[in-house]
């Protein structure tokens, strides 16, 4: 991807930098100065003898985001508001970014989203200091957040990362980041580098595949507006869903001859937490039990032609009785429904994942409602492993 006119007039007078961080908004008009903001406070305290751009990219907002962020002074800082280049969506948005720093020449890239509204100017030390330092190629976040935030990660894309890749990166699709040139050059020449969610699972997991060091940040809270999509399923998560989990598959298919998977250990166990208690969220596990029995039929023949049949007996005995979906079967239905996405590549195939997915998120929701933080995290922990034994036993070993 070129910078386009537009952006490559703007940085004539910018020269190179040390440090870029992007800001990525669509319609966060309430967020956008405060966001702006915080990220001043942590480039003057902690980032001070190096120079940095702060690069507000865009997302074809309707709002006044766009106005507001160009109208705001964050001097000394600079500052660059641009329309992201390509089409709409979070990677094309991180993308322009990424292609900004290149053409900067930045030692480090750091992203934050525009709609948070926990941000502390701490977590731009945390971010994007072990970076410039030299002890790590990508620096993930790691949030303390409610047993029930993180839909798509607790279920499906922690533990498959675990797995498959052998690293214990516990929040794989966080949102905010920073990355090395290093890495940054490995991601902006991918074939792979995807236009809307997927980027967040991309940047993990390329990271992991191409053993560049992966580092957690321990960021405390996160709280953003997009959280109270997450009571809606069908209208804000699943859409994502579909992102996630396609450029997940796609780049275990695009790795799957490198010899990583078993790399890892065991997990890191969990300790008892002591911190601030998150934000709750509130489900709506209705809505979610009526979806899946709206759409299950749908698939059938798919669960039919993937399943062997005492797993496809077990799925529909679940759905028919509304019993839950345990952690063991729903692992194998990610595996065997991973191996017929290999052969096919159907989109189609995703779509029939996620509503096991959500069968198994009703469950998961009955089983750790009463627990605690730290219980439920052990929950997590135990699933994970069960995922990354069933892998063992149903993908191909060469």
């Amino acid at each position: 991807m070129e910078l386009n006119a537009g952006i490559s007039d703007k940085l004539e007078n910018v020269g190179k930098v040390d440090v870029v961080i992007g800001i990525q908004t669509k319609n966060v008009e309430p967020t956008i100065l405060h966001v702006m903001n915080v990220v001043r406070e942590g480039v003057m305290q902690y980032l001070s003898p190096y120079r940095t751009l702060v690069v507000v990219s865009d997302g074809f907002s309707t709002d006044r985001t766009a106005e507001l962020a160009e109208m705001f002074d964050i001097s000394p800082v600079q500052k660059m508001v641009v329309e992201q280049m390509g089409d709409p969506g979070k990677g094309n948005g991180m993308r322009t970014v990424i292609e900004i720093a290149h053409h900067l020449d930045a030692k480090a890239v750091a992203f934050v989203d525009g709609d948070l509204l926990s941000i502390k100017s701490e977590w731009i030390q945390e971010l994007v200091r072990p970076v410039l330092y030299g002890r790590t190629g990508l620096v993930v976040p790691f949030y303390v957040r409610d047993k029930f935030d993180g839909v798509i990660t607790n279920n499906l894309g922690y533990p498959f990362t675990m797995a498959y890749y052998g690293i214990d990166v516990r929040q794989p699709i966080g949102g905010e980041f920073c990355i090395s040139k290093r890495l940054a050059e490995s991601l902006r020449q991918h074939p792979l580098f995807p236009p809307d969610f997927g980027i967040d699972i991309f940047i993990t997991s390329v990271a992991a595949a191409e053993n560049h060091r992966i580092r957690e940040a321990m960021l405390g809270l996160k709280l953003h507006e997009s959280t109270s999509k997450y009571v809606e399923p069908e209208s804000s998560i699943i859409p994502m869903f579909r992102q996630v989990v396609r450029e997940m598959f796609d780049l275990a298919i695009y790795y799957s001859d490198r010899n990583f998977r078993y790399r890892g250990g065991d997990l890191i166990e969990t300790s008892e937490y002591f911190g601030p208690s998150p934000v709750p969220i509130t489900m709506d596990i209705e809505k979610m039990k009526e979806t899946v029995n709206l759409r299950f039929g749908e698939y059938s023949d798919i669960y039919k032609g993937t399943f062997p049949s005492e797993l496809m007996n077990h799925i529909c005995a679940t759905i028919r009785e509304n019993k839950p979906l345990d952690a063991d079967n729903w692992a194998r239905c990610v595996w065997h429904m991973f191996n017929r996405y290999c052969d096919e590549k159907n989109t189609v195939i995703i779509d029939a994942l996620r509503v096991l997915w959500l069968t198994r998120f009703i469950a998961f929701y009955e089983e750790c409602k009463d627990m605690n933080l730290t219980e439920a995290e052990s929950e997590i922990k135990k699933n994970a492993r069960i995922f990354r034994d069933v892998m063992t036993e149903i993908l191909p070993s060469d």
